[in-house]
């Protein structure tokens, strides 16, 4: 059985790419566009081995999102990767963050940050 991945950003154009490179690594997809509390039920439903957090949607703070993700029963053990324009991420962001993947996110910094974050990758297909 596939693992799934839950990606969570605003930009639908990422969320394709992002989706393209799940699927390519073997995992199964399911994506949330509207915020905690659908994370939450998603979460429940789906068993997901991870979450792909984007912490810049419009008019929520990062942070804030962050927290309230590890504040959910349904979602605080799902690991996170911190998906964000920041250089560097701040302190604050590194307690219950799994990794970080750059704006600029090509398909081997995301293969590898899901294997730090501990989700062991089955390829779609063979090469």
């Amino acid at each position: 059985m596939r693992k799934t991945v839950i990606i969570a950003v605003n930009d639908p154009h990422i969320l394709y790419l992002l989706q393209r490179y799940a699927e390519e690594s073997g995992l199964q997809t399911v994506s949330a566009c509207q915020g905690i509390d659908l994370l939450a039920l998603l979460a429940h439903q789906a068993n997901p081995a991870l979450l792909i957090l984007d912490v810049e949607w419009p008019g929520t703070a990062g942070q804030k999102k962050l927290h309230g993700v590890k504040a959910e029963a349904a979602t605080r053990n799902i690991p996170v990767v911190v998906y964000s324009c920041l250089d560097e991420p701040a302190d604050e962001w590194n307690e219950g963050v799994a990794g970080y993947l750059p704006k600029s996110v090509m398909y081997d910094d995301f293969v590898a940050v899901l294997k730090h974050a501990g989700v062991c990758l089955e390829p779609a297909w063979p090469r």
